[in-house]
């Protein structure tokens, strides 16, 4: 249930910060500075109530999806890629957290592979949208 709450906390955490990075700084913030906040959330809420990294990554994950399905016209493959790439960003995290246990180290890990699935994405979605 902790893991269930600190997942939710999360996600509705992310929702009003993206959207406040988005008017202040415009999209372009989004891409760096979107997994620094959710990464921030999902791993600190994590350790801080002592869920687990995994499952409060993953639950975030599903509210992504959620999201996806309900507000962005029901897309199926961003909501099962948004599940996918949180919980392995979980992964990455609570593995790095049990080897070096180090905070910023779990937390960078996952910013780095948050960071880099989003330039994937956006180069992809760039790629797609300029093909002849």
């Amino acid at each position: 249930m902790l893991t269930l709450l600190a997942g939710i906390a999360a996600a509705l955490g992310a929702a009003p910060l993206n959207y406040l990075l988005v008017k202040l700084l415009g999209r372009a913030a989004i891409p760096a500075l979107g997994p620094a906040m959710e990464e921030t959330l999902k791993t600190g809420l994590a350790l801080a109530s002592g869920a687990s990294l995994v499952g409060v990554h993953s639950i975030f994950g599903l509210a992504e999806a959620a999201w996806e399905l309900v507000f962005a016209a029901g897309k199926v493959k961003p909501a099962l890629a948004a599940v996918a790439a949180h919980t392995f960003f979980g992964v990455l995290v609570s593995l790095t957290y049990a080897r070096f246990g180090h905070t910023g180290l779990a937390w960078a890990s996952g910013f780095l592979a948050h960071l880099t699935w989003n330039q994937i994405i956006l180069s992809l979605h760039h790629f797609s949208n300029n093909k002849t």
